[in-house]
């Protein structure tokens, strides 16, 4: 519930302006997750496309879960932006397309050099090629 307090109150204790009033259920406050603070991180991110050759059969969640399983914790996001099933066969297998995801590396404490980059892009790779079969689209 949400309102202004009757005029009759507020001439009663002499307001200028009409205070606004609410009534919260606790209960459902209570059932929602509260937010953590996160630091912002002091370097900027980096983002990398990647286009990957995968079954039909595998979906984009099983990719992305492939890509953001990072031991290291650099990959943070990956977001699909393209997905190419060609009308024709010749570019790709029958049975297979090709999902280009923007992957965001980022390091709260140290720069990302072009080593620790490409280390984890290769790491990224990998396990994608060994989870769903995913190869690097040329």
């Amino acid at each position: 519930m949400l309102g202004e307090l009757h005029p009759r109150w507020r001439q009663t204790y002499d307001l200028p302006h009409a205070p606004v009033l609410f009534e919260l259920l606790l209960d459902a406050v209570l059932q929602r997750a509260i937010p953590c603070f996160a630091p912002v991180a002091r370097q900027q991110s980096v983002q990398r496309d990647q286009a990957f050759v995968v079954s039909d059969r595998v979906t984009h969640d099983q990719l992305v879960a492939a890509l953001l399983d990072d031991p290291a914790a650099l990959v943070r996001r990956a977001t699909l932006f393209d997905l190419y099933r060609p009308a024709v066969a010749g570019d790709l297998a029958p049975g297979e397309h090709s999902m280009a995801v923007r992957l965001e590396l980022l390091d709260d404490v140290d720069t990302l050099t072009d080593e620790r980059i490409e280390a984890a892009l290769a790491a990224a790779r990998e396990r994608a090629r060994e989870r769903v079969g995913a190869r690097l689209r040329t």
